[in-house]
């Protein structure tokens, strides 16, 4: 063996043998010599091998100059140049999704990948935009470089980083989608799905960035609808970039056809209702409820001022990252919720609106549906339902108690558990009590319910200055008055009449004829047992947490 060739033969190294495919390019492996790190492949071939395993080199150049990785020589002939730019391509890795693109950085845009064999697919760069796309095993197995493919490589692979998206033989990958010729995504594992579609795991074969593709598939009457509604609603609450709601998912793409629709959308690490159940210890859910609580006004804020509901907030459409912006911390203050599953979505200003509206449509996720959504026949559902949505979800969060109890009662109960934890007040809910009423027209906007909280903070921070000013009276200090307080008026919030009578138990008569009988003490429906007590007092108030995370 020659001192030129070296012997590297280790499994699985993150990389791939670039191999020549005609005879311009297996002139230059053999024998060039600006290209010394040459190997034999085996007995009969010698190529050269592109090795991504150092972390310190993630990028391979290939051109005419001396400063490249890989040299391909400007040759002439009768038909002019081989259209080699001193810097004309290069493999780089994306680190931190794994894959391995193909850059072309030629002057005349004379990179070329290309396949060849039933089971390997050809994915072009985009017209438009940066030139880069994917190459892996079975994806663009082969690249030329120059004019006419002057210079042709296979690419073979020992490992392309790709373990997620790996599917059974003899199908490496699928690409998608599946009914478009032109393939922008390799698709991975399902992550969720619901009763109109399924939601995957997949990577961008530009990019290598990884994303959801969320597919509706056989459309047809309210799958057609709702696939419509998502992106229409979508594209209207992300337009402007100037006023975009980072609480809000974003839709970076979609597609669609006649019976079809696939939509691209950020990948988050899961959703809400996993991260209490299987992740969170139980100390930590009441201070990660206060967040759900103020993100999640943040976004319906953002629906209000756009004129659209959501109609189906719960635990399972609340997804979650961590902030990197809060730093590395392990506390639950680092956690970033996003509003997701706009398919049930509907625009109060649209005649699609108005026929859900006149159609009475049944929308959401029991049990987190407000009671209108019930008495449909009296009352039409407005934003207002997003906002008993979201007290349900906090309380679900909060209580071990309501998160087991709400799945094997009827709806109307569950309507009267959770009037009654909000009238009792207690546990944390003072603040947002008004937001369980039964009237939508007495809850408060999203924006109204901020200021409450708000207002809430700035008194709980009074009430300690005037707590410090009567130590101090005790002590036989005496309290600067430039520092003292002026007595406050009762806020007008605390002192308004509440949404029960103060002379019969609260949720008399509440729905339907769901209440207390004070007469017989017992509840007016039989087969019901009692609604359980309101969750205790925690030991850290919203109030105190309001203040220390926002103010």
């Amino acid at each position: 063996m020659d001192d030129d060739y070296k012997e590297l033969r280790r499994p699985h190294r993150l990389g791939f043998w670039l191999l020549p495919f005609n005879k311009a390019a297996a002139a230059l492996v053999s024998c060039h010599p600006r290209n010394l790190e040459r190997y034999p492949y085996d007995e009969d071939t010698r190529g050269i091998w592109i090795d991504f395993s150092d972390p310190e080199k993630q990028d391979y150049t290939v051109g005419c100059s001396d400063s490249v990785d890989i040299y391909l020589p400007q040759v002439w002939n009768s038909t002019g140049s081989s259209g080699i730019s001193e810097r004309h391509a290069s493999f780089r890795a994306v680190t931190e999704t794994g894959p391995i693109l193909l850059c072309d950085e030629s002057e005349y845009l004379s990179t070329e990948p290309f396949s060849h064999g039933s089971r390997s697919y050809t994915v072009n760069f985009r017209r438009e935009g940066e030139r880069s796309v994917l190459v892996a095993q079975g994806i663009n197995s082969l690249v030329a470089f120059g004019h006419g493919r002057f210079y042709q490589f296979e690419l073979r692979w020992e490992n392309d980083g790709l373990d997620q998206f790996r599917m059974e033989p003899p199908v490496l990958y699928a690409l998608g989608p599946s009914r478009v010729k032109t393939k922008s995504y390799v698709l991975g594992g399902k992550v969720g799905g619901g009763t109109f579609g399924n939601v995957y795991r997949a990577m961008d074969v530009t990019t290598g960035s990884v994303m959801a593709v969320k597919k509706f598939h056989r459309l047809s009457s309210k799958r057609l609808d709702f696939a419509s509604r998502e992106i229409a609603n979508l594209i209207k609450i992300n337009s402007d970039e100037s006023t975009r709601c980072d609480h809000i998912i974003q839709i970076l793409d979609y597609t669609t056809s006649s019976d079809w629709a696939e939509i691209f959308l950020p990948l988050k690490l899961g959703n809400l209702k996993t991260l209490v159940q299987k992740i969170l210890p139980p100390s930590s859910h009441f201070e990660v409820s206060n967040i759900v609580l103020h993100q999640m006004l943040l976004a319906l804020h953002h629906l209000e001022q756009h004129k659209i509901i959501h109609r189906d907030l719960n635990p399972e459409n609340i997804l979650w990252e961590l902030d990197s912006s809060s730093g590395s911390g392990s506390g639950s203050g680092t956690y970033h919720f996003t509003l997701a599953d706009f398919g049930l979505s509907t625009s109060t200003l649209s005649n699609d609106s108005k026929r859900a509206f006149s159609r009475a449509e049944v929308a959401g996720t029991t049990p987190f549906m407000a009671p209108e959504v019930y008495n449909r026949h009296k009352q039409k559902q407005t934003s207002k339902v997003d906002i008993w949505s979201l007290f349900a979800t906090v309380v679900w969060v909060r209580d071990h108690r309501f998160r087991k109890g709400c799945e094997l009662l009827g709806p109307h109960l569950v309507h009267v558990w959770l009037n009654r934890i909000a009238g009792k007040g207690q546990g944390g809910y003072k603040a947002v009590r008004r937001m369980a009423c039964f009237d939508p027209g007495r809850r408060p906007s999203a924006g109204e319910q901020l200021e409450i909280l708000e207002e809430e903070a700035e008194l709980e921070e009074l009430e300690e200055m005037e707590e410090m000013e009567a130590r101090f009276a005790g002590m036989g200090l005496q309290w600067n008055e430039g520092m003292g307080f002026e007595e406050q008026e009762e806020n007008e919030y605390l002192t308004e009449t509440p949404y029960y009578q103060h002379d019969q138990p609260y949720m008399a008569g509440a729905i339907d004829g769901y209440g207390w009988d004070g007469t017989n003490g017992a509840w007016s429906r039989e087969g019901y047992v009692l609604p359980m007590e309101a969750p205790r007092d925690q030991e850290v108030s919203p109030y105190q947490w309001w203040k220390q995370s926002f103010c």
